[in-house]
């Protein structure tokens, strides 16, 4: 996965613990699925024992279709800890550079 693409999710979620309007938070759920996704993708791939299932798990939580329903003050926990996680495991998932940095 593009590194810019995991900040990119990252920060929808950091932001997403704000109060914002109902449309940031569909368009929130589209993009933290989308990568939840295909990081659970990746990390099938890439033989991980827990990781693939976590990520499922919170794909799950934020599938724009069959949408679970928290009260918000939950979401703003999952929205911060997803944001937090998806930056910590970042190098787990993303594409490998060419060059190391």
């Amino acid at each position: 996965m593009p590194k810019p693409l995991i900040y990119i999710a990252a920060g929808f979620l950091l932001i997403g613990v704000f109060p914002l309007p109902y449309g940031y938070y569909m368009l929130l759920r589209f993009i933290a699925c989308g990568v939840f996704a295909w990081a659970a993708y990746i990390a099938f791939e890439r033989n991980e024992d827990i990781l693939p299932w976590v990520f499922i798990v919170l794909a799950i939580i934020f599938n724009p279709i069959l949408k679970i329903h928290f009260p918000k003050e939950m979401w703003v926990v999952i929205d911060f800890f997803s944001g937090i996680f998806l930056i910590l495991i970042r190098e787990k998932i993303q594409e490998n550079d060419k060059q190391s940095t």
